[in-house]
């Protein structure tokens, strides 16, 4: 139960409006990507965030590894004590949320979980995750663009070293055919826009299918697809489809392992630009 803001009925935990005098009461809708979300400022705050915290670790589960193994990360999380810390980070969270406005509480939530879920499944979750998480990710959290090399991000999320994809990233020992045939299949980089790798995909060595990261965007054309762009400004929406992704409703599929990295790589590219 709560108490009404302006004449202290006791309310439903629940109610938006008080019973006895109809004052509104004082609620926060965070909208999320399933639904919308509301926090009660006048209930338990703390247990709140922790209860989303929890949604976002199932989703995170689903998106990344298997979604029957939820119940092993919820498990592991009271294992190893870090359910403490969440704790802690919710009630910093419950005092900093009380002086934002919506938008602000749902960007302040999601990008905490995601600092806090990346520490948890990549720190403590190594005999559990289907998908190898680089620790090499860890480092990035709370980094500003400024004080970021997007070259050293790309290549400690993508972790190339663990795949076996074709990459180049020395375009003066690359073949020059298979150069010519990416530059005119789908890497339409502008003359002065720094490349960092270009990855063929193509099922004969051409290089007319694959994928390039560039100091501004991400290029790639998938077989029997057309080529696609998206300027890491302008990412809106990155999740996991299966065994791809949909980058802002575009197709992508490399392998499992990439696909996820990507995924994650996209999303702190997105947070980097975004502040």
């Amino acid at each position: 139960m709560k108490t009404c803001s302006s004449c202290s009925t006791s309310l439903p935990d629940t109610a938006k409006f008080c019973l006895n005098c109809g004052a509104p009461q004082n609620i926060i809708a965070v909208e999320s990507t399933n639904q919308s979300i509301e926090i009660d400022l006048a209930g338990d705050v703390p247990q709140q965030i922790i209860d989303l915290f929890f949604v976002a670790l199932e989703q995170r589960v689903s998106q990344e590894h298997k979604a029957n193994q939820y119940s092993q990360y919820y498990e592991l999380l009271y294992q190893t004590g870090f359910r403490d810390t969440v704790q802690l980070r919710a009630d910093q969270l419950a005092e900093e949320i009380r002086t934002k406005d919506p938008i602000a509480t749902h960007q302040l939530l999601e990008r905490s979980f995601e600092g806090l879920l990346d520490y948890f499944i990549i720190h403590f979750g190594k005999e559990l995750n289907h998908i190898h998480l680089p620790d090499a990710i860890l480092k990035y959290e709370g980094r500003s663009l400024s004080e970021v090399d997007l070259y050293t991000l790309s290549m400690d999320y993508l972790d190339f070293e663990r795949e076996e994809e074709q990459l180049f990233t020395n375009f003066v020992e690359m073949p020059v055919k298979k150069l010519k045939n990416a530059s005119k299949s789908f890497l339409f980089a502008e003359q002065n826009e720094r490349v960092f790798f270009i990855c063929d995909q193509s099922i004969f060595g051409s290089c007319k299918e694959g994928f390039a990261m560039t100091q501004e965007a991400l290029y790639w054309k998938a077989q029997l697809q057309q080529p696609e762009r998206v300027y890491y400004h302008n990412i809106h929406e990155v999740k996991r489809e299966k065994n791809w992704i949909m980058i802002n409703g575009c197709f992508f599929n490399v392998n499992p392992s990439i696909n996820v990295k990507m995924m994650k790589l996209l999303k702190r590219l997105k947070y980097l630009h975004e502040d």
